[in-house]
């Protein structure tokens, strides 16, 4: 065998390898961006389905401020619990559209930044519900006792009662945004987090696979 007919064979044997390579890069990619497609898609079915019921809450609060407009002391607890439940309702959304329209065909590194952005997103949510809580507990028993039992928590319970519960509520925030520090991230975990956790560990593995 003549020296250039060797390095023509060596050249194409080169060239095959090449692209078997690229072949097998493209199907681990797809494998990976594939399983974190399918976690993300899991997760956002889940928030979706939590949205469902915030929806129907902030419909529901919506009728009840109507049927209650006469009258401001039914009107702006529910209302207060209705705008807060608009911000949970869009906060909810954003999650849904971080999970669902991220593009597997940019760089790694880039689809990471992106499910840290849809992580630290749920953490801030988990959070704000916890620091929010003690406050929000009043207003709801306001409503819920006029909208189910017809009772006017007004006339029934001494106003020295609310305003202590009130102040109560306000002197808790400081726990609550300790709870926040300390269990918001194991919180979230639980809320749906294993998907989004996998779908990161799946994109993590695509990183080290194509840094080798």
């Amino acid at each position: 065998m003549e020296l250039d007919e060797l390095k023509q064979k060596w050249a194409e044997h080169d060239r095959k390898l090449d692209t078997s390579i690229r072949l097998n890069r493209q199907v681990v990619r797809e494998l990976y961006t594939g399983r974190a497609r399918s976690a993300l898609v899991r997760l956002a079915a889940i928030i979706g389905l939590g949205s469902v019921t915030t929806l129907a809450v902030i419909m529901w609060l919506g009728r009840f401020v109507y049927d209650h407009r006469t009258m401001p002391r039914f009107v702006l607890p529910a209302a207060a619990l209705d705008v807060l439940a608009i911000a949970a309702l869009a906060t909810a959304i954003r999650q849904i559209a971080l999970a669902l329209q991220t593009d597997y065909g940019q760089p790694v590194a880039t689809i990471q930044r992106r499910l840290e952005k849809l992580r630290m997103a749920r953490i801030r949510y988990v959070e704000a519900i916890l620091i929010a809580s003690p406050l929000l507990w009043i207003p709801m028993f306001i409503v819920a006792m006029e909208a189910i039992w017809g009772i006017d928590v007004y006339a029934t319970f001494d106003l020295k009662w609310l305003v202590g519960n009130v102040l109560f509520g306000l002197a808790f925030i400081p726990v609550g945004i300790w709870l926040a520090r300390r269990y918001g991230r194991k919180i979230e975990g639980s809320l749906a987090g294993y998907n989004l956790q996998a779908a990161s560990e799946f994109i993590a593995t695509l990183a080290d696979f194509e840094r080798e």
